[in-house]
Parts: C-alpha cells; sequence; structure tokens
C-alpha cells in the first residue's frame, strides 16, 4: 500500500522536525485531522496578524516620546536666547 500524504506534512506535537508524531500511520493513510494542511505562508501571515498592532501601537508611543523631545527642546533653545 503506497501511501498517499508525505511524512513531512503529518501533525507532531511539538512543531519541530524532532517532535513526536501525533499519529502518523493515520496521517499516512489520508486521514486529515493528522495533517498539516496549510502552507507556510499562510501559517507566517497569520502569525504576524497578532501582532501588527502591538507594532503599530508601540510605533505611535515612539512617536509621541519624539514629538515631546522635540518640544521640549525648543523650550530649552527658546529659555537659552
Amino acid at each position: 500500500l503506497e501511501s498517499v500524504t508525505p511524512e513531512a506534512c503529518c501533525q507532531r506535537e511539538l512543531q519541530s522536525r524532532e517532535g513526536m508524531f501525533v499519529n502518523k500511520e493515520a496521517c499516512l493513510t489520508g486521514i486529515e485531522r493528522f495533517q498539516n494542511r496549510q502552507g507556510c505562508y499562510t501559517v507566517i501571515l497569520n502569525s504576524f496578524e497578532t501582532y501588527v498592532y502591538l507594532a503599530g501601537a508601540l510605533a505611535i508611543g515612539v512617536l509621541a516620546i519624539e514629538l515631546f523631545a522635540m518640544i521640549f527642546a525648543m523650550c530649552l533653545f527658546r529659555g537659552i536666547q
């Protein structure tokens, strides 16, 4: 019996090459519950989507700090003259 699914598509308990298979025999016979059906691009895109808002909030926070620092520097400069 030739397997229909490559072994690399089988789910592992830890998502690494060293992790133990969840159910290797069921995966190789074609049961989708034990297979990784998403491609790398989709998984990476989904993981980035969770951190997009955090990165945006951090960028806005840094911009606000820079703006206040620039205003403070202008006030100091006017105080010297």
